[in-house]
């Protein structure tokens, strides 16, 4: 037996049991349970069900066929729960496939149901109901969630703050198979049960029940029970490039910014409007704290100014600062290395500037000021020019040039820029040292080529010998999250779950994706002296219609033992007593 403090009263302390398999038995020989099922049953003939019967601690019981309504808005009413109107209630139709019976609850509503099992609760117990975790889908309390801020909390530590009011943002795979934010919804204790152990190629282990439902690689759901080694599940990567975190799409294989994420779920709730010419900005200026609450809109004027100010200080002098950037070049021009890699680096520039579409609005501007430039502009331009070419400076300059370059023998020039050639490849710039976990370590941190040639002081020829780096940095090559192993998990523990009702999966810390949970079994606690069928309430928060089997389990209960009480629910002759199976209707 297992103790569990309740309350404390009067200064004492008053304790209740959970009753055993044993205690259970025998109280149901006495007609607590109706019909009873003395084992925990899990497959009929060679079909598979939702477990019924007697648990080590509890009992599993199943959904009738009498009758199952949801709820129907009626526009202009209002729900009272002193005067409820049956109007409000539509039956729902029992379906049959090779699965089974069962009732279809509707994405977003609320349905009820009645409980197969009759009880006969003694005036010294207390029936506790809850959900069980077939429905639910759970996973064991130290699973940890992956949070866009950066974190990774465990699904009861999530439980335990969200009492608190704390809301959570996580990643989800969004109806067209994109990725997104979404909010992660009432994190919670679901009960006990037994669980598997799912083995990832990564080396973590994801703990959960056996039916709890997997994504894979190719966005269909299978049941953790139901996996095999080598499948490939849906991946979630994440890695840094110049403090910001940014994330795999499976959609395009392409590396996306985990803020224009918290950003677009930003607008999609009316927040702020997408407005041209602002920039996303981090209040507490933690890149890696992507929550949307922490992610506005800046003019991209002021955005600027204001990281200029944090990043070079108040005494700031961009005058100064600009002179010293003059006074540099001017010390490099005597460098004939960088004045080459300058003049490639802004032939480049000049070329995607004509070519790239990115620069088509700006190079149509630029085309526009052209073509309203004055015939007098034009005209003087011309004219500046000419007196140029004809200037004694001109002359003598191009007079020198030709002479150097018919002075000069074709033979001496090409062993001239082979020499210069051969002492280039000797210099240091080749970086022979540098290995491909400093080159990967460089791109991440800089997020270009070009940035990690300059961290490194090396020549951007030295990443061609890095193929597989680049390839894997520019998302071309990340391999997907595999199984290795499904095993089983002796004993019960305790399991937890949460809803995301905008996409109905969410992301593990280990890096993959799984169903949410969205069906939820609410039921008051059957009282001492309370005898009947349960009405069983269900509400579906996940975005998908979801199945309800009948004769099978759905909910279970415990039975608390204390001391007997003085006015028992039969004594002070409770409304809902002594109901039959169809029941809705007394019950509301």
């Amino acid at each position: 037996m297992s103790h569990l403090d309740i309350l404390v009263f009067r200064g004492q302390r008053v304790q209740a049991v959970i009753q055993n398999d044993i205690w259970i038995k025998a109280m149901a020989q006495q007609g607590m349970i109706t019909p009873f099922e003395s084992t925990l049953v899990r497959r009929i003939e060679d079909s598979h069900v939702i477990s019924y019967g007697l648990s080590s601690f509890g009992y599993d019981i199943r959904l009738s066929t009498a009758e199952f309504r949801i709820f129907r808005h009626i526009p202009g009413t209002v729900v009272d729960p002193k005067n409820f109107t049956p109007a409000n209630l539509d039956p729902v139709q029992l379906h049959h496939d090779e699965n089974g019976s069962f009732f279809i609850l509707p994405a977003h509503s609320y349905g009820l149901g009645v409980a197969l099992e009759r009880l006969d609760v003694p005036d010294n117990i207390t029936v506790l109901c809850i959900g069980k975790s077939t429905y639910a889908r759970c996973f064991r309390g130290d699973t940890r969630v992956a949070l866009v801020d950066g974190t990774a909390p465990t699904l009861e530590e999530m439980a335990k703050r969200a009492e608190q009011g704390e809301q959570f943002w996580g990643y989800s795979i969004g109806p067209h198979g994109r990725l997104i934010v979404t909010l992660l919804e009432n994190p919670r204790y679901i009960g006990r049960d037994s669980l598997v152990e799912v083995v990832l190629d990564n080396n973590e282990s994801i703990f959960c029940t056996p039916d709890h439902q997997f994504m894979r690689r190719d966005g269909r759901m299978v049941a953790a029970q139901d996996l095999k080694p080598s499948d490939s599940l849906m991946p979630l990567y994440r890695q840094l490039e110049r403090g910001y975190e940014m994330v795999y799409q499976p959609l395009n294989g392409y590396l996306y910014p985990t803020h224009r994420l918290s950003d677009e779920w930003n607008l999609r709730h009316l927040i702020y409007q997408d407005e041209p010419n602002t920039h996303r900005h981090h209040i507490d200026h933690d890149r890696l704290n992507n929550c949307p609450w922490n992610i506005i809109r800046m003019n991209e004027s002021e955005h600027i100014r204001l990281h200029n100010k944090i990043n070079y200080g108040a005494d700031f002098d961009p005058d100064e600062h600009s002179e010293s950037i003059k006074q540099a070049i001017a010390t490099l021009k005597d460098d004939p290395q960088w004045r080459e890699r300058f003049s490639e680096q802004q032939r480049q520039r000049a070329v995607n500037f004509w070519h790239n579409p990115e620069y088509a609005a700006t190079r149509e501007a630029l085309l526009e000021r052209r073509r309203n430039c004055s015939d007098s502009t034009r005209q003087a331009h011309r004219e500046a020019m000419l007196r140029y070419y004809q200037s004694e400076q001109a002359r003598a300059l191009t007079a020198k040039q030709s002479k150097q370059a018919w002075d000069a023998d074709n033979g001496t020039r090409r062993a001239k820029q082979s020499q210069i050639m051969k002492s280039l490849a000797d210099s240091t710039r080749t970086r022979h040292d540098i290995t491909a976990d400093v080159v990967r370590t460089a791109l991440d941190q800089t997020g270009s080529i070009r940035g990690a040639a300059r961290l490194l002081n090396c020549d951007r020829s030295v990443f061609r010998r890095f193929p597989e780096v680049l390839h894997e940095f520019r998302g071309q090559k990340f391999k997907n999250h595999k199984v290795v192993a499904v095993r089983d998990v002796p004993g019960t523990h305790d399991v937890y779950c949460l809803t995301v009702p905008e996409a109905g999966n969410f992301a593990l810390e280990s890096g993959v994706f799984v169903h949410n949970c969205g069906l939820i079994a609410n039921l008051t606690p059957a009282e001492a002296g309370w005898r009947g069928h349960l009405t069983l309430e269900f509400s579906n928060s996940s975005s998908a219609d979801c199945r309800i089997y009948a004769n099978e389990g759905v909910v279970q209960l415990l039975f608390l033992e204390g001391e007997p009480c003085e006015t028992s629910y039969q004594k002070r002759q409770g409304k809902y007593q002594d109901q039959p199976e169809k029941v809705i209707f007394s019950k509301v």
